[in-house]
């Protein structure tokens, strides 16, 4: 069972939780897989979810590994003591979380620290060897994935599309896939038709009440695209119109 489950395989909240502990309803979670993206409409959670998962796992709430600890501003709600995990014991060789709203900031840290005075080997020698500041957004996310992922280990990644033209969508998620099988679990919140039709993922719609697996083809993002695609742009026109 150890060998075929993911890292985190349950998350359920304890029984006292405060009356404005957000979103209550989207629990308990389950992940039977190696991949899950959950995917919904802005407001309904998910940001809200991964950082609570990230959190407590050790990462900071402003994304990086656990051997971070760093904060601008310090607006997150910590509610990971109500929250109640379920692991399948076996090592996790690394944890990162990514959130690209704070991205640059994470970067801002990593360069401070690589100048500081002691010396040692440079945290950039582990995403590249580059100061992924004196690059664009997306290849500092190229880099991320390319070099500082690897097996055995728990990504969770807040909108990992943000910054990525859908050629390196998919190139993102061919490596998603490659550490998947290397045993890699990943958890990933999006809004990319490109990422939620990763194949063999379980796929979590959330809605402002409930949470249910469901298909690529079953969902409104689905729906909108095709619409959009099969119009040749008039669907566009016709909602401006209307």
């Amino acid at each position: 069972m150890h060998e075929k489950s993911p890292f985190l395989m349950k998350v359920e909240l304890l029984q006292s939780i405060p009356d404005d502990f957000p979103f209550y309803h989207l629990y308990p979670l389950h992940f039977k897989k190696n991949i899950t993206v959950i995917v919904g409409e802005n407001g309904v959670g998910k940001s809200t979810i991964l950082e609570a998962l990230a959190v407590k796992f050790g990462c900071p709430a402003e994304g990086g590994s656990i051997n971070f600890n760093f904060s601008t501003e310090d607006t997150h709600l910590d509610y990971t003591k109500h929250l109640r995990i379920a692991k399948n014991g076996k090592k996790i060789k690394d944890i990162f979380f990514y959130r690209s709203e704070t991205f640059y900031t994470f970067l801002s840290e990593m360069r401070r620290l690589d100048n500081e005075p002691e010396g040692g080997s440079r945290i950039n020698t582990y995403y590249g060897g580059r100061d992924l500041h004196t690059v664009s957004h997306g290849e500092s996310m190229i880099a991320l994935y390319s070099h500082r992922f690897k097996e055995q280990s728990l990504y969770f990644l807040d909108e990992p599309e943000a910054s990525l033209s859908i050629a390196n969508q998919i190139n993102l998620v061919e490596r998603i896939l490659q550490l998947s099988q290397q045993g890699t679990q990943f958890i990933i919140a999006t809004h990319s038709p490109v990422i939620m039709a990763i194949p063999d993922a379980t796929l979590l719609q959330i809605t402002q009440n409930s949470q249910y697996e469901t298909t690529f083809s079953e969902t409104n993002h689905y729906y909108l695209l095709k619409e959009l695609i099969n119009s040749k742009g008039d669907f566009l026109r016709h909602i401006l119109n209307s």
